[in-house]
């Protein structure tokens, strides 16, 4: 019996959501778009908003709003957000639960279950940091997919030829490429490389910075780094970015940048592939590399497929066109592949019609460590068990001994990455085996690596005389591991339905909670509410500049007002926004 499960593209800056019901692949719309800004905010009342509501308030109200977090996944730092401290999975999950909820609005049934799609660089942390946000957000998550391995599948589902396929995945916030072998509907990664520091969001922050270089030299003072200022100044970049990739330059007027003076400069399309294009070269370094580990060259590859939005930039497809002497394609939308790829891998296994057979690879070597007197003294080095591009799942097993007579114990401890000394790559975890019988030096010690199709590691060690034996799935003393409970009921209270409640929550450290305010002061607070919807909603479309900065200023005004408690000051901005959102929106 079929059963549904979808496909989740989880991206930095955009996430989608696709499936594959009866044969037939569909992109769902969320918010009426198929594509939905990775953006997660609280409005005044304390109300949740994610996707691109949250994204149009994030100027006016950037401590409120949460962008990129996908960089974040795995990490133990804290996300700070209405004045309230998150962790990176449950801001994911807030995402995920979106996209569950308006993707059960389109297709009318229940989603249980996905594939949800992550950098093929992701290590093993981040990796079970996603599948931690999928189930914080009501889904079981029954593969975890590498992005580029997601967009080969869209690309080689049904094919019955030969061909080497290179995937260009160049996102919001990561870099992946993959060499991929696709023949008879077989879909094979033969190896993976990148970068999950580099991406879309770098272009950005370049663009920013020279902005802040120009706005200096034309007005002799910084620009003061507030968080509003900055909101600001990278949505304006990021628009220019975007007109780039059609347009040989972009001229930006933005008055009263920082309350008092205007911001005015052109940019070129030249100069802005000036900046990137050390980026670019990373990456092109990465694609070669890839190329050596599967013993191809250029000349082998018959596609050389765009994913991610920043592959739309010329310059990215004009060097992989310089270098690797073919054009690139694009025929899907680079922004949706990925969804795509994961939706016909989540259909393949729900039990529709499979149209290829997967085969992924590790994109990291896995080493365990242990002593070794090569070097003329003894030194820890790692020691490759898996090594990096082995077709998933793997499992693999060698043999250690112990150093001293009689030895009690021994720490087992798992690397990730390609370098011999273990100070210079990643602990995947570690554990001690007790209880060792008296053996002399050298007592066998067998190690086994077992990686699952999610890249999941499980290690287990055994003495090899008694049989003693001892196994872990690896969680890197405690890295990127959250209280789920706790996370589970610190959304469930953030996310619940009742509004005074949920009002009351977000305004309880700095103003009286609506529900227990006055009448007057309740209506004060709705009407505000109200107010910011019609805003946002006039900010989506085409406002002149000078009224989009009032309308902004307004906001911000608002919320300072609502915060600080000054309810006859909200009168008044309420009056003047109404007036202003009357003319405009008339």
């Amino acid at each position: 019996m079929k059963e549904m499960i979808v496909g989740i593209d989880l991206g930095t800056t955009n996430s989608e959501l696709a499936v594959v019901r009866e044969d037939v692949l569909q992109v769902v719309p969320v918010h009426g778009n198929v594509i939905m800004p990775s953006c997660v905010g609280l409005d005044l009342a304390g109300k949740i908003l994610v996707g691109r509501s949250a994204r149009n308030q994030m100027i006016a109200s950037p401590e409120d709003t949460v962008l990129s977090v996908k960089r974040k996944m795995g990490e133990t730092s804290k996300i700070l957000m209405g004045g309230k401290e998150y962790s990176p999975e449950e801001i994911s999950a807030l995402i995920l639960l979106e996209l569950k909820k308006e993707g059960e609005k389109q297709l009318g049934q229940p989603i249980a279950k996905a594939v949800i799609t992550v950098p093929a660089y992701f290590d093993d942390i981040r990796r079970k940091a996603t599948q931690t946000a999928g189930r914080l957000a009501g889904l079981e998550v029954v593969r975890i997919l590498n992005e580029p391995t997601a967009a080969a599948v869209a690309y080689g589902a049904g094919s019955r030829g030969q061909e080497n396929l290179l995937v260009y995945d160049l996102g919001g916030g990561t870099f992946d490429v993959s060499v991929v072998q696709v023949e008879a509907g077989v879909v094979e990664v033969k190896s993976s490389h990148g970068d999950t520091r580099l991406g879309g969001d770098d272009f950005d922050q370049l663009l920013v910075d020279y902005a802040r270089e120009e706005f200096r030299k034309m007005h002799h003072k910084e620009l003061a780094p507030t968080p509003q200022n900055l909101r600001r100044l990278k949505d304006i970049m990021e628009k220019a970015k975007c007109r780039l990739s059609d347009e040989p330059y972009v001229r930006i007027r933005e008055e009263f940048i920082d309350g008092r003076n205007h911001l005015e400069l052109e940019i070129e399309r030249y100069a802005y592939e000036q900046m990137i294009l050390p980026l670019l070269e990373k990456t092109l370094e990465c694609v070669h590399q890839s190329l050596s580990d599967a013993r191809l060259n250029p000349g082998d590859l018959h596609k050389v497929m765009l994913v991610g939005g920043a592959t739309r930039t010329p310059l990215v497809q004009n060097l992989l066109r310089d270098r690797l002497q073919t054009d690139p394609h694009f025929e899907i939308d680079p922004d949706l592949i990925v969804a795509m790829g994961a939706a016909i891998q989540g259909g393949v296994l729900g039990g529709e019609k499979q149209h290829s057979v997967l085969v992924d690879i590790t994109p990291h070597t896995l080493s365990m460590v242990a002593v070794s007197d090569q070097y003329g003294y003894p030194r820890l080095v790692c020691v490759p068990i898996l090594h990096r591009n082995t077709p998933l799942p793997a499992a693999k097993s060698e043999i250690f001994q112990t150093m001293v007579d009689n030895q009690k114990e021994v720490q087992v401890a798992a690397y990730q990455g390609e370098e011999p000394f273990p100070e210079d790559n990643r602990l995947i975890g570690d554990f001690m085996i007790e209880n060792l019988s008296r053996a002399p030096a050298g007592n066998p010690i067998t190690v086994h690596f077992a990686l699952d199709l999610n890249g999941m590691l499980k290690v287990t060690a055994a003495e090899k005389n008694t049989g003693l034996s001892k196994s872990a799935v690896l969680d890197t003393h405690a890295a990127g591991v959250i209280d789920f409970e706790a996370a589970r009921r610190n959304l469930k209270s953030l996310i619940r339905e009742e509004e005074p409640e949920g009002t009351a929550d977000r305004f309880s450290s700095k103003a009286e909670s609506a529900s227990e305010a006055p009448a007057e002061r309740q209506e004060l607070l709705i009407a505000a509410k109200d107010l910011r919807r019609r805003a946002e909603a006039l900010l989506q479309k085409e406002v002149a500049a000078g009224d989009a900065e009032e309308i902004r200023k307004h906001l911000q005004e608002s919320r300072q007002a609502i915060e600080e408690r000054r309810w006859g000051r909200l009168q008044e901005i309420n009056d003047t926004l109404s007036d202003l959102l009357f003319y405009l929106e008339d």
